[in-house]
């Protein structure tokens, strides 16, 4: 079966994978890493590339089948001279035919060559019409946004051309293989036939070989006409190449001398434009053009990358069932846990899941055509005017209506390409109109309020007027002919706002779902006692994250993102030296960020480890604590170890410092280093666990952690006392819970002497018993422990299934058995003392008579017996 058109299939799952793989990325970025994105190394988005006819002829001629398989096995060659033997031509023919098989298999069919031809002399017509269209944009004043758009459609064909010329250079070495491959068996099938043609008798075996010589012969024509046209494309297609990279170059260096150009007038002031006559032309082959431009390029990526727009399509569809849940969740809530803000803004579910997909899709945007870009961009506007609007006040209500409306219009303005004058007049009465607007919502009569209102509408007043100062500067520049420092002012006072509001409304949507999130029952049972702090710093790095990545735009807007970069990573890259130690200010700057983001990523690590992996596996009790405890301890190591390699130290010679450190921590810090080891001991031996009830030197108490240096044991009085771990292994522990949370608990009873032993026993055992939380696993037992001075002592012994609640316990049951005692008549004696009065003094054996002293003898309840 051949193998022709899969390379096309496989060509476009490959290019459509690609895609969505950074749309998967996007996605990611966004949801959990949206407030470091403009930490990242900066990388420029790459357009996708479109398939062009020659890479429609490499796929169609098995270009899969000649860059993964093996070359074709060449049969053992004999000797020209003797040929091949008479025995062995059969079988060398069937080979034979095998080969010519697989050789056949990898040619194009000639009406496809003709049909590639054709394809690529219109790709060079149009590369060339381009061209020419390209440079007269590049004569006049282009907007930044206009020269980002040239940039990216060269640079993606660029890419496309150079992948072009490396899968052609491949054809023409595989063509040129096979040709050897021929060329090496013809003489050797020549000097068979040669030396069989004129034996009699195998004339169907001299047919047969001169059959093969024919066979041979035309492989190697249509071999040799395939390479001859793959060497024509290849030189067509590098001159394409070549000028593709020339008209790039040309329009890098119009971007790149885009901020030079700013204070430099580029055109006559507007009263006196209308004499050149190149600048005034007729409107409709200029905008036919710009939409012929628009059009074809919107049609080439749609046309090569519809998996990645379906992709988006089902990231829409599962954002709006993630919203649809949070939404049914919030609705069995009580205003505790949801507030109203969150329940209008999931009483939105469709304009969330949309501005949800627009967030997560903004990488992916930033390297599509910017015609189709806008479409993205302008969609923006329904989820921030139907989620931001409701909630704001009504002066900014009506400011946020204002913005999408001028925001609406700029986009508008800048997908329609008009001739130059006329592009300046409506440039300049759109931005009169945004002064007009805007000065209205500050105007004198409304300022008043505006100023005793909270800091917010101070903010809003604030950043109108620094618009209208923008808006002021751009019509003065564009009157007067500084039109990119107009187009500069322009686009940042009109866009710059909603994309604002657009990143606000967008990052306090997520905020909002990350408490809705952080208020479920999974993640209250995860977090614990975090959930508010989750949620507020949660919330903080949205914003600022939202913050710098409207920052990062603006200077992309205005065009300085580049220069600024360039600025940044030069000063980053500044030597400084103190004597022997050298390092650069990046150097100094990363070492505190590596350590504080090490120490944020290895406690967020640990607590994800403990608390949602590893309790869901069969773990003894006391193993996630010690596994979690030690992966903390060695991530903090490998982030120091970064640090220091960050810094520029070299490990090897910080052996020698390390040997300084060893006798250092012989003298000075034996304690802490003793201390740290037995944490480790503890957390590896596990002879405590945390939660275990200890009893350390007559201190009881639960162990509540077990630390890098000591361990915390909080008394059953609430005190939290601090032991250092090396006392818990030097010194006797006693350890409650450590295989078990049984405790046997001991009631003693005194009963009056005459009760029968017996029928006291029985009693016991029975309260015990019938007593809910007295564990029947180990029955409950009582014991006569012998005569005592005024009683019989009994003492009666149960378990308790837990350490936290048998001092309670203990307390109920020794209630039940007073009062059974009670009902069953069996008295409980108090202690008898006898007093015996040797002597008294006259004066108060005057005083006190006999008659009184067996009064109070009678009258004693405690049972004493007076004797005079």
């Amino acid at each position: 079966m051949t193998q022709r058109g899969s390379f096309p299939r496989s060509t476009q799952r490959a290019n459509d994978c690609k895609a969505f793989d950074r749309l998967a990325v996007c996605l990611i970025v966004t949801f959990f890493f949206f407030p470091f994105e403009l930490f990242l190394d900066e990388i420029y988005a790459q357009t996708p590339v479109p398939r062009t006819p020659a890479a429609h002829f490499n796929s169609s001629s098995g270009a899969r089948q000649w860059q993964q398989k093996e070359p074709p096995e060449i049969p053992p060659k004999p000797s020209e001279d003797q040929g091949i033997g008479l025995p062995k031509i059969a079988d060398r023919a069937e080979e034979m035919d095998r080969l010519l098989r697989e050789i056949s298999n990898q040619l194009t069919p000639k009406s496809e060559l003709i049909e590639t031809e054709r394809k690529t002399a219109e790709h060079s017509e149009e590369i060339r019409r381009r061209a020419l269209q390209t440079k007269e944009l590049l004569v006049s004043t282009l907007t930044p946004l206009e020269l980002e758009d040239e940039q990216r459609y060269w640079r993606s064909r660029n890419l496309e051309y150079g992948e072009e010329r490396r899968l052609l250079t491949l054809r023409a070495a595989k063509l040129v293989e096979q040709i050897q491959i021929l060329e090496a068996q013809q003489p050797e099938w020549l000097a068979t036939w040669m030396r069989i043609r004129e034996s009699p008798g195998i004339e169907s075996v001299v047919d047969r070989t001169k059959g093969q010589l024919d066979k041979i012969q035309a492989a190697k024509s249509l071999a040799q006409e395939q390479l001859n046209i793959v060497l024509t494309l290849q030189n067509e297609v590098a001159q394409q190449d070549q000028q593709i990279s020339d008209i790039l170059l040309q329009v890098r260096e119009a971007r790149n001398g885009e901020p030079t150009r700013l204070l430099e007038p580029n055109s006559l002031p507007l009263w006196n434009a209308h004499r050149l006559p190149q600048l005034d032309q007729s409107a409709g082959p200029v905008l036919q053009g710009s939409f012929d431009r628009s059009f074809t390029t919107a049609r080439e990526f749609l046309r090569t990358r519809k998996l990645a727009m379906l992709s988006i399509v089902g990231a829409y569809l599962l954002a709006l069932l993630a919203v649809f849940k949070l939404k049914r969740y919030a609705a069995r809530r009580t205003p505790l846990e949801v507030t109203s803000e969150a329940s209008h803004v999931l009483g939105r579910p469709f304009s969330v899941a949309l501005l949800l997909t627009l967030i997560g899709t903004m990488k992916f945007v930033a390297s599509i055509p910017i015609g189709l870009a806008f479409v993205f961009y302008l969609a923006y506007v329904i989820p921030v005017l139907r989620i931001l609007a409701p909630l704001a006040e009504r002066r900014a209500r009506i400011f946020l209506y204002v913005q999408a409306t001028l925001y609406g219009l700029e986009g508008v303005y800048l997908l329609v390409q008009l001739p130059p004058l006329l592009r300046r007049e409506l440039y300049a009465v759109l931005v009169l109109i945004a002064l007009i607007s805007l000065a209205w919502l500050v105007r004198p009569s409304k300022m008043s309020q505006a100023m005793v209102a909270r800091p917010g509408q101070q903010m809003l007043v604030i950043g109108i007027r620094g618009a209208l100062l923008l808006l002021a500067g751009s019509l003065l520049a564009n009157i007067i002919g500084f039109v990119s420092l107009s187009q500069v002012l322009g686009l940042t006072a009109l866009v710059g706002p909603f994309v604002a509001s657009a990143l606000y409304c967008g990052a306090r949507v997520l905020a909002l779902i990350l408490g809705v999130v952080l208020r479920t029952h999974f993640a209250r049972a995860v977090l614990n006692l975090r959930v508010d702090a989750m949620e507020r710093w949660g919330s903080r790095l949205v914003m600022l994250g939202a913050s710098l990545f409207w920052l990062k735009l603006m200077l992309q807007l205005v065009t300085f993102y580049d220069s600024v970069i360039e600025v940044s990573t030069k000063l980053l890259r500044h030597p400084i030296s103190f004597e022997k130690i050298h390092f650069t200010l990046g150097d100094a700057l990363g070492v505190p960020l590596i350590l504080f983001g090490g120490y944020f990523l290895a406690s967020a690590f640990t607590f994800l480890l403990k608390n949602v992996v590893l309790p869901k596996l069969p773990l003894q009790r006391g193993v996630p604590y010690a596994i979690s405890t030690i992966t903390y301890y060695v991530l903090l190591l490998l982030v120091a170890l970064a640090a220091l390699s960050g810094a520029g130290i070299e490990l090897n010679r910080f052996t020698v410092l390390t040997g300084a450190l060893g006798v250092g921590l012989g003298f000075g810090l034996q304690n802490i280093v003793n201390n740290f080891v037995s944490g480790l001991i503890l957390l590896v031996e596990r002879p405590i666990h945390v939660g275990d009830t200890v009893d350390v030197g007559g201190l009881v108490g639960i162990v509540r952690r077990i630390g890098a240096r000591s361990s915390t044991v909080v008394t059953f009085q609430g005190a939290e006392v601090i032991v250092p771990n090396s006392n818990l292994l030097s010194n006797q522990v006693i350890n409650w819970t450590l295989s078990s949370q049984w405790r046997r608990v001991d009631v003693p009873v005194r009963v009056a002497y005459g009760t029968d032993p017996e029928r006291v026993i029985k009693l016991l055992v029975a309260v015990a018993e019938s007593y809910p939380g007295v564990l029947l696993d180990r029955p409950p037992m009582a014991f006569f422990m012998g005569f005592g001075e005024s009683a019989l002592n009994f003492e009666l012994r149960f378990w308790s299934a837990w350490q936290d609640t048998w001092f309670q316990l203990q307390s109920d049951v020794t209630v039940a058995v007073a009062k059974a005692l009670r009902e069953a008549g069996i008295e409980i004696p108090f202690p008898q003392r006898d007093l015996h009065l040797r002597s008294l003094d006259a004066s108060m054996a005057e005083n006190v008579s006999e008659k009184d002293i067996r009064a109070t003898s009678t009258d004693d309840s405690s049972g004493r017996n007076v004797v005079s």
